[in-house]
Parts: structure tokens; C-alpha cells; sequence
């Protein structure tokens, strides 16, 4: 989102004006508002993975966002996404590491916490349980909300239903039938993305600029 400026005496930010809320509202058809169609979900998908692959490639230190929810994903006025709310946000500091064999190695310190912040239902598992932020944990909570924009429905244990159904062959029985009729082999793909994305284990998680 652009910031547009701050007022100090009221200890506010103010940023550019998103009509259309956030994504968290539309998929709940907030103020009886038509549901996104499958075209405007993909791009946001599309949109979203962009704008990590941009932090997370930031240089010197890798941004990694941290709390990564579609109620953090506003809307403008054609219903462009932005996404907003780097209050818990993290700066990756960049280490250089030399042996007596080898030129020097840029490393990626872990952020570390023991009071991880975030939301529940898209924070990484591995975060949760080790304290340590990476930009592959932002990459966890795009794969719960890739799922959520396929299926419409809450986030917990998403990962779980949209992979009985693949194994079922009964994608087609859990896709928001209200974002219209999607087709077939790219909802299929973006669910495998989506459950890919969602791995428990970080390392299996795809690299979101390299792929």
C-alpha cells in the first residue's frame, strides 16, 4: 500500500484509500457485496505472490511479512490487491560466513521469537513450534489463502479437505461454486500450488521466485 504521509501529533500513518476493503469482507460478501469471480481470485493469487517475491528478495535483508491473512489484503477500486499491515513485519539480516577453502557466503539469519505474533489459522507450523520467521513461512499463509479463494471456506483445516478431494477425484465438490465455473485444469493446478504452498514441513515448500 502507499503511504502517503504521517501526523505526528495523532500518531497516525495515512495511506492511500482502498473502496473495495479487504479480501477477508469480500469473501464474506460483507455489506451484501457479489462474491470475486474466479478471474479476480487468480489475479489476486497472482498479485499476492508477487508483491513476496518482492519483499523476500529485498536486499540487503529479505523482508518476511509475518502475518499474511486476506483481512491484511485490500481491495482498490478495480479490485486490485495491496497488501498492508507490516506491523509485525521482519527485516532478514544478511551475514557474511567464510571458511579457508571457500569464497565468503551470504547466510540468512533466522528471526527468532519465543511469543510468536501472527494468526493462527495462516501462521507456519514450523514458526509455532521453533519461534523462527523465514520468508517460507509467509509462503505457508499464501498456500491457506490460495485454498481459501478456490473453496470460500474458513481456514482451518483446509489444507486437509481440498487434499481429500484431490485423492478423491472431487475437486470439483469443494470449489466456491459462487466465484462462477472454474476451469477444471487451472483450478486443479492451484490447488496442488495451494497444498504445496501449505507443506507442514518448510523445505518442502516451493521457492516462490523460482518457480
Amino acid at each position: 500500500m502507499t503511504l502517503i504521509g504521517a501526523c505526528r501529533e495523532a500518531l497516525g500513518l495515512v495511506y492511500e484509500y482502498l473502496p473495495n476493503g479487504s479480501l477477508e469482507d469480500r469473501l464474506a460478501c460483507t455489506n451484501d457485496t457479489p462474491p470475486l469471480t474466479w478471474q479476480v481470485r487468480t489475479r489476486i493469487i497472482c498479485e499476492m505472490c508477487s508483491a513476496l517475491i518482492f519483499l523476500h528478495s529485498n536486499r540487503p535483508h529479505p523482508v518476511v511479512h509475518g502475518d499474511l491473512k486476506p483481512g491484511n489484503i485490500l481491495l482498490d477500486a478495480n479490485l486490485v490487491s495491496k497488501l498492508g499491515d507490516f506491523g509485525i513485519c521482519r527485516l532478514l539480516m544478511m551475514s557474511q560466513s567464510t571458511t579457508t577453502t571457500t569464497m565468503p557466503i551470504a547466510t540468512t539469519k533466522l528471526h527468532r521469537t519465543t511469543t510468536p505474533k501472527g494468526t493462527f489459522a495462516y501462521m507456519d507450523p514450523e514458526f509455532l513450534s521453533t519461534g523462527e520467521l523465514t520468508p517460507r513461512s509467509d509462503v505457508y499463509s499464501l498456500g491457506i489463502i490460495i485454498l481459501r479463494l478456490l473453496t470460500g471456506r474458513p481456514p482451518k483445516s483446509i489444507a486437509e479437505v481440498v487434499e481429500d478431494a484431490l485423492e478423491r477425484g472431487q475437486l470439483h465438490a469443494v470449489l466456491d461454486a459462487a466465484a462462477g465455473d472454474w476451469p477444471f485444469v487451472q483450478a486443479n493446478q492451484l490447488a496442488h500450488i495451494g497444498l504445496r504452498c501449505a507443506e507442514m514441513s518448510r523445505r518442502r515448500r516451493p521457492d516462490l521466485a523460482g518457480e
